[in-house]
């Protein structure tokens, strides 16, 4: 079943002290503290952060002309919420008592104009991702996840004038089988890139993957590899051919490319494909499976969350470096568009430090609950 929550930056997950970005209130004055950005204030201050523009117009003169730019010590004026007209017009009542309005009359009345007609307002960008991928991406993690982090992040810092929403849906096949071709959903993450520089040397699946989706630019550096039970002596294999034959979990939604790369193939193995990480490490645990391939901090964070650290380990010997990336489909009239604004926000993400701040603060907060 679809989750779906209002698009806005967590105001813990990013801050490097717990001080920063708690103390808005509206119709009050705040000082920036290190980690705020305006979506970050107008969330705490009003429960919405679209509602940045309103503290950036009120602001303009401290802040400047770039609304995603603001200095630390800064004073910013949070105006009382527009959504709350009680609060806004006791605010104003004393102010409002001083104005002498004219009579209007035929005479004085200023001659009307034609209204320009509106410039047609742009969608906003349709984001889908989903549970179950922590540290990256889970909507009971601070920020939905250090993914959901880095990709609102990127978004701000592309425009922050950019509207969007998230929605997050378990079902991670179904991101790339439906819901991004039927246009349901703009953009998905986060996913592997297969090699598509070399197509010969792909599974039928990747190169569907390649062909029809476009990639952003790589967000994160993932260590892809194996884990099985302590007392099997499977951590220790050196060489892939010792897994043919095994029962390998593998969840849904994950590329089969990197065992097939590895010349791991149905029949050499028996592949099992649950739509849930942890439903691996179950079966694993269950010995209805030999072998969990996933990715080495979601293996842990699973491992960790069914408290099964002392019966399963990872093999440090068998495994692939991969990056995780923002995906489209290629009949989405915005797809390159919208990929190219990631792209762009991501890069001026990683020049301003913001990138590590957010992964150290995710990472560290991950193995604290280890």
């Amino acid at each position: 079943m679809a989750k779906r929550r209002t698009i806005l930056f967590s105001t813990a997950a990013f801050l490097l002290t717990s001080a920063a970005a708690m103390a808005q209130e509206a119709c009050s004055s705040y000082t920036v503290a290190v980690g705020d950005n305006l979506r970050y204030i107008a969330r705490a201050a009003y429960g919405d952060a679209d509602l940045y523009r309103v503290i950036y117009d009120a602001n303009v003169s401290v802040i400047g002309e770039k609304a995603d730019l603001i200095e630390i010590g800064a004073v910013l004026q949070i105006p009382c919420d527009p959504n709350k007209p009680a609060q806004t017009e006791t605010a104003t009542a004393e102010a409002a008592e001083t104005v002498t309005v004219a009579a209007a009359t035929p005479e004085a009345a200023p001659a009307t104009t034609e209204a320009a007609p509106a410039a047609p307002a742009v969608a906003p960008i349709r984001f889908v991702t989903g549970n179950g991928y922590a540290p990256f991406a889970d909507e009971t993690l601070p920020g939905g996840g250090m993914f959901t982090q880095l990709v609102e992040m990127a978004v701000f810092r592309a425009d922050p004038a950019i509207t969007y929403n998230m929605t997050f849906i378990n079902d991670w096949q179904a991101h790339i089988d439906a819901l991004l071709p039927s246009g349901a959903y703009d953009l998905s993450f986060p996913w592997i890139r297969p090699n598509c520089e070399a197509p010969e040397t792909l599974s039928p699946g990747d190169q569907t993957r390649c062909n029809d989706f476009v990639f952003s630019g790589p967000f994160y550096e993932i260590v892809d590899g194996f884990f099985a039970l302590r007392e099997s002596g499977l951590a220790s294999a050196t060489k892939y051919s010792d897994y043919e034959g095994k029962r390998i979990c593998r969840p849904e939604g994950h590329t089969a490319g990197v065992l097939e790369s590895a010349g791991l193939t149905v029949p050499a193995i028996t592949l099992v494909r649950p739509v849930e990480v942890v439903d691996c490490f179950a079966a694993l645990a269950a010995g209805e499976v030999d072998l969990v391939s996933i990715d080495a901090e979601v293996g842990d964070s699973a491992i960790a969350k069914l408290g099964l650290e002392a019966e399963i380990e990872q093999n440090p010997h068998l495994m692939s470096l991969l990056s995780l990336h923002v995906i489209a489909h290629k009949t989405n009239a915005r797809a390159v568009d919208m990929i190219g604004s990631l792209d762009a926000g991501a890069i001026e993400m990683y020049n301003s430090g913001e990138w590590y701040e957010i992964v150290s603060t995710a990472l560290t907060r991950n193995n604290l609950q280890q």
